[in-house]
């Protein structure tokens, strides 16, 4: 009987185990994909604030653009990164110009460095939110380069089309 116990005892602690190592190689491939992700995405604002600088009045934060991903809240996978420029000047009128000019500069990156999204949904880089706080430019920046930053979007949109509609 206690030969048993030993067996089933031994049994389970080799399933434990087993799942604990399995865990940390999907998550430490998971973080691999996610930065590089992120430094595809970090290279597209970098060269669309090149173009932007002069346009705007927009300047990076502590000297370099950096991004940081979105809340864990969305799911693993999912490619989206938030950056922060100080935006002297800027009010909340000027949001929708600034959204479609780095949509077009990240539009123009993805397209001359053969950034393709998945399942070819449209442009591969795109601006999903962008706020001002503090006088600082906040930007989120998507990368559809899977599935659940496609349902992530989708997720968006739903949450946008259902918010009560401002009245002038």
């Amino acid at each position: 009987m206690q030969s048993w116990l030993t067996i089933i005892g031994g049994v389970l602690m080799a399933i434990v185990v087993y799942e604990l190592l399995r865990r940390q190689v999907l998550k430490r491939a998971a973080l691999k994909i996610r930065r590089a992700g992120q430094r595809t995405v970090d290279s597209a604002m970098v060269a669309a604030f090149k173009v932007l600088a002069n346009a705007m009045t927009i300047q990076e934060v502590a000297g370099a653009i950096h991004s940081v991903p979105v809340a864990d809240v969305w799911g693993r996978g999912v490619m989206a990164f938030e950056y922060v420029l100080d935006a002297p000047g800027m009010v909340t009128a000027d949001l929708p110009e600034v959204r479609r000019l780095f949509n077009n500069e990240l539009q123009a990156y993805a397209i001359h460095n053969q950034v393709v999204a998945f399942r070819e949904a449209g442009p591969a880089l795109r601006v999903t939110d962008a706020w001002l706080r503090s006088g600082q430019l906040h930007l989120d920046i998507a990368y559809l380069m899977n599935e659940a930053t496609l349902e992530y979007l989708e997720d968006l949109r739903r949450l946008n089309s259902s918010a009560p509609k401002k009245q002038s």
